[in-house]
């Protein structure tokens, strides 16, 4: 047994050197380029796996940074060279140097890069094997290429222009149409010239249109939502179309409009329609909790196909501190009079209690909506409704106005418009979205308050250093009352402060108050807010933001030195739903030092 035990310490021991190096690891410190003038640093630190440590890694000091592998960094040096020559530079000579730190086994790798003369586009011709036809569908497709004369030679370029041209053909009658191109390049003049050639096959028209799929929907209204009709010339574009108008309808989870190309008959071409209905019935329902709401609850019931075509019919009801009771019905008719133009029908039911008020909103709105493009809409919209003011929002307007006076009819027309290109709803990190609406209120049915409300809301989202968001948000609004009104009404007017406007301060206490320090709102409004959102660890990220704002009494009395600003820390952590969203933030430019904590959910803008 001696001698066994000494085996065994002795292969410890022998191997514990080499244990302790294999768990040494080599760390990089940096990687820098030199010599790249067109492309850039961030472009080509994209194309590798040897990764530079983030600003967030450098604050986790106690974590080791990237691992440095000299394989890995082979591997990049043949990938860097491979995009540069997709971006128009063929021979490009690419070596790295590394400087090591041996104390702390940290690498700093040296990328030194001679671009050499990129290759230009020297002439760009598209050859059509069938001359008799049309030359306006090259003409109008070369007119929208990538790939231009004298513009540096870029191979997803080439392949765009490549698309739009097969795109040209395939919308004008050419299902067929096949498209191959010849790249010649001239190495003494560094100049690349660019063939593409066409052969379009058969001209062809729709043909059959055939339904297929478990849809209990009306066939006729199906094939009124249909494009094209047979016998039109083929169009891909107008399959696509017809795809995307299908599935507005909220009537179908599957929506697939195929041309059967294999079973062309003469010159007409068969189309069939894959569809997979929605349930007729759904319904949505959630609790959450927000520091400021409290418990919510919410639900959601919709009827598709309500009477008959795509119809819908949604009930909402709504409960939080804040709003103690919701009810709204929604009757939606698309498509009333034109493509894209949707008729709602809206009555609702709301109890709003905020500090400075409560109120009680019955009524109902009547909206026209046109959808214009893709994100995208416009609305007209009448609404009237009877407004009651509790005791809380009778004072704080007037102490000796009586409550049984405060009950109100408000009767007005609003026209907005909106567009949105985010990529997300819940949480965008791209595009910008913008809101805005003027309301005249005043229109008939004994409506006691005569006014102009215009407000304008606008948020750009820029990704950078990947997975980071620059978030910014301005809005602004104006409240007018005409007709010798003295006041706008105290549920109108603008409020700022919470969970999602100044962070700095508790829900709607940026108001000019009256003289028992109750909140009654304002005439004129201008906040704004700028946020960085990082990662941290797999689901929880990080927020630092800036907000700035003031609520003011009259109409058009902004006062810009009378901005209130407040900055604030945040923690997010990512669900299904949107994140969750941790807010600390603090007033600055005051004569103390307060903090407001918030939790809730989704982004605040």
């Amino acid at each position: 047994m001696p001698g066994v035990f000494r085996v065994i310490l002795l292969t410890f021991i022998l191997l514990l050197p080499f244990e302790s190096f294999a768990q040494t690891k080599t760390v990089v410190k940096k990687v820098v380029f030199e010599g790249n003038t067109t492309l850039s640093n961030e472009d080509l630190a994209g194309q590798m796996n040897t990764e530079s440590p983030t600003f967030l890694d450098k604050l986790q000091f106690w974590k080791p940074g990237p691992t440095f592998s000299k394989y890995t960094l082979d591997d990049d040096i043949e990938r860097l060279k491979s995009y540069y020559q997709r971006n128009g530079f063929l021979h490009p000579a690419i070596h790295y140097s590394l400087d090591s730190n041996r104390v702390g086994r940290r690498i700093t790798v040296m990328i030194q890069i001679k671009e050499g003369k990129p290759y230009l586009i020297n002439q760009v011709k598209v050859h059509n094997d069938s001359l008799h036809l049309d030359s306006t569908i090259i003409n109008d497709a070369q007119k929208k290429f990538p790939v231009k004369v004298g513009k540096r030679f870029v191979d997803q370029d080439v392949y765009q222009s490549e698309d739009k041209l097969t795109s040209a053909y395939t919308n004008r009658g050419y299902p067929l149409v096949s498209v191959k191109r010849d790249i010649q390049v001239d190495t003494s003049a560094h100049s690349v010239d660019l063939r593409f050639r066409v052969k379009p096959g058969p001209k062809a028209w729709f043909g059959k249109v055939t339904l297929k799929g478990d849809s209990l929907v009306p066939e006729k209204f199906i094939r009124n939502k249909l494009k094209f009709s047979p016998g039109d010339r083929f169009s891909q574009k107008q399959l696509q179309l017809t795809q995307q108008k299908l599935f507005d309808t909220e009537l179908f989870s599957y929506v697939v409009v195929r041309a059967q190309t294999d079973s062309i008959q003469g010159d007409s071409i068969p189309i069939t329609v894959y569809l997979k209905e929605n349930p007729r019935w759904s319904l949505q329902a959630g609790v959450g909790y927000g520091s400021e709401d409290r418990i919510r609850v919410s639900a959601e019931v919709t009827r598709l196909h309500f009477l008959g075509g795509a119809r819908r019919l949604i009930f909402n009801g709504k409960h939080s501190h804040f709003l103690p009771f919701s009810f709204d019905t929604k009757f939606i008719q698309p498509d009333i009079f034109r493509d894209n133009l949707d008729f709602i029908l809206n009555p609702f039911y709301i109890r709003e209690n905020e500090t400075g008020f409560e109120v009680d909103r019955l009524g109902t709105g009547v909206t026209f909506q046109q959808t214009f493009s893709s994100g995208t809409a416009g609305y007209l919209m009448y609404s009237l409704e009877k407004d009651r003011l509790t005791n809380k929002a009778a004072a704080a307007v007037d102490s000796t106005v009586n409550p049984q006076d405060s009950i109100h009819n408000k009767s007005g027309i609003t026209v907005g418009v909106s567009r949105n290109t985010t990529n997300d709803v819940f949480d965008p990190t791209d595009g910008w979205k913008l809101d805005t609406y003027v309301t005249y209120m005043g229109v008939g049915f004994q409506s006691k308050y005569h006014y102009v409300k215009v407000e304008s809301d606008v948020r750009h989202y820029i990704p950078f250093n990947e997975n980071w968001v620059f978030a910014a948000r301005l809005r602004a609004g104006v409240i007018r009352p005409i007709k010798g009104d003295r006041q706008s009404p105290l549920e109108d007017r603008f409020l700022l402060g919470g969970a999602n406007s100044l962070r700095g301060w508790g829900r709607n206490q940026v108001s000019p108050v009256n003289e028992n320090g109750v909140p009654i709102g304002g005439n004129s409004v201008l906040e704004g807010s700028a946020e960085v959102r990082f990662p941290v660890y797999e689901i929880f990220g990080g927020a630092a933001f800036m907000d700035f704002g003031n609520v003011w009494p009259k109409a058009f009395n902004y006062n810009l030195g009378g901005l209130k600003y407040d900055v604030g820390l945040g923690v997010r952590v990512k669900t299904p739903i949107g994140p969750i969203r941790l807010d600390l933030a603090t007033p600055v430019f005051e004569n103390k030092f307060r903090t407001q904590f918030f939790i809730s959910i989704g982004q605040a803008f």
